[in-house]
């Protein structure tokens, strides 16, 4: 599900996590033959673990991570497996912070090409039609959770800009919406090219969202060019499958709208989480000057 990281990265971690595993109710009866680091996400260590009876990976988390709820994860990433959108959540235990998922051989990040963008478009359109229950995201509400974790002496200085945010929200929220289950972290790290497949990964920050976040974090992450844009969007309307050609054509006119709101919404909530994180002051003046850019 990922790419390995040398052992001179973490010397120590296949050892550890060996020993941790050979605790674990769910490899009591084929421990593991093999364990070694995987590249992981901004929150949580990933490791590839090899036993007689199959391949898998573990996941360990945080104590906290913001707004995070580890239930609503599985059974987002369930209802995705089961579509054939991402491997199958197999054991989440939450006492010892961890989720155990299958194993995606021979995978490697999603590289785009005309033929993959398409088909990435049509996996989004799949996924936004799953039925989830899960909690729906006001945005802003999550914007002052943001906000509140950031120190305010690193943070001042742009406190206009996070008024803008939140008149941003206001008026977005204002629009039609169109809810459905959105991953809202669609980047290049969670999306895994394996078996002429797209595979979806890491669901920790799904919920009921309009559905313009996801394309905004595609569009953005990608850095998808106007031509990009439009094909991605002509094959998603397709794949959501409206009653009638006027109602697509209500959808298409509102998502435009509501598109270039959740852009600079989607940014700014970049930004204010990297902001929170010391070690992560490089990407959030990133995202800080492409909300910026996205506001003039």
């Amino acid at each position: 599900m990922a790419q390995p990281l040398s052992t001179a990265t973490q010397p120590d971690a296949g050892k550890v996590i060996t020993r941790f595993c050979q605790h674990l109710e769910f490899f009591a009866s084929h421990p593991p033959l093999e364990v070694s680091p995987l590249v992981s996400g901004e929150n949580n260590l990933n490791y590839y673990v090899r036993t007689l009876r199959g391949e898998y990976v573990l996941r360990r988390y945080p104590t906290e991570t913001l707004g995070v709820c580890r239930q609503q994860e599985l059974r987002c990433q369930h209802a995705a497996a089961a579509a054939g959108l991402a491997p199958a959540p197999l054991c989440l235990n939450n006492h010892q912070q961890l989720l155990i998922s299958e194993y995606v051989s021979g995978g490697e990040t999603l590289q785009l090409t005309p033929t993959r963008l398409l088909m990435l478009a049509s996996n989004v359109a799949r996924l936004h039609s799953l039925k989830v229950q899960t909690p729906l995201l006001a945005v802003n509400q999550y914007l002052r959770k943001l906000m509140h974790n950031v120190q305010w002496d690193t943070i001042t200085p742009a406190v206009a800009l996070f008024s803008a945010l939140q008149h941003i929200a206001t008026e977005f929220e204002q629009l039609t919406p169109d809810i459905v289950l959105c991953h809202m972290d669609l980047h290049q790290g969670n999306l895994l090219w394996a078996g002429d497949r797209i595979w979806l990964l890491d669901f920790e920050y799904a919920q009921l969202a309009d559905s313009s976040f996801d394309i905004a974090a595609l569009s953005l992450h990608f850095a998808l060019s106007k031509e990009q844009e439009m094909a991605f969007l002509a094959r998603y309307y397709q794949q959501r499958r409206f009653i009638d050609n006027q109602s697509a054509q209500r959808y298409q006119q509102s998502l435009c709208q509501r598109l270039a709101l959740a852009k600079i919404l989607y940014s700014g909530f970049c930004w204010l989480w990297y902001q929170a994180q010391a070690e992560s002051q490089a990407a959030a003046a990133q995202w800080c000057a492409t909300l910026n850019a996205l506001l003039d």
